[in-house]
């Protein structure tokens, strides 16, 4: 569901409560991927609907309005993890959702949702950041690089480390439940 906005203007408070009915989970699922913390997850979702509201001037009418502030959120997220853990970002030198939902796939997606989290605690701030931002959010090396101040080479060797750890921590899980 997008919202249609009139070619030109800005977006209204039917535009905003439209796309906050249709995403705002997704929203706060990413933040929570970020942060690792439910009330900071929710402070950056906040932040980034006030932030997204008082500039609703900027946005440009190519984009839609969910992703500009799905966007706005996850700068939200990674500006709650700076103000958290100053130091963390320093440098050493589109989803498609089904409509049917059936129980089973419900469980599964659950069950896969936890088992990843569960293997995502155990990476580095900086390899999670990295690896959400990379494989989960669609983001380029070069915009997360820009992002947290780190250069590409960082970049490319934390999501690097991260799948990595990750492939060893989902087959760990795997058998530990399967046990």
């Amino acid at each position: 569901m997008v919202a249609v906005l009139n070619i030109g203007g800005e977006p209204t408070q039917a535009d905003f409560h439209e796309a906050i009915s249709a995403k705002s989970d997704r929203w706060y699922s990413a933040c929570l991927k970020i942060t690792r913390n439910p009330d900071m997850a929710a402070d950056a979702v906040q932040d980034a609907l006030l932030n997204a509201w008082n500039k609703r001037h900027q946005f440009e009418q190519t984009a839609r309005l969910d992703t500009w502030i799905h966007r706005i959120a996850i700068n939200a997220a990674l500006n709650q993890i700076r103000k958290s853990k100053p130091g963390v970002f320093e440098s050493f030198d589109t989803d498609v959702e089904s409509d049917v939902v059936t129980p089973h796939r419900a469980r599964e997606e659950h069950e896969l949702e936890n088992t990843l989290a569960a293997a995502l605690s155990r990476l580095t701030e900086v390899e999670r950041v990295c690896f959400v931002l990379k494989h989960l959010e669609q983001w380029r090396v070069k915009e997360i690089s820009a992002e947290l101040e780190l250069n590409e080479g960082r970049v490319k060797q934390a999501v690097f480390r991260a799948v990595k750890k990750l492939r060893v921590s989902m087959q760990e899980i795997q058998r530990e439940d399967y046990e």
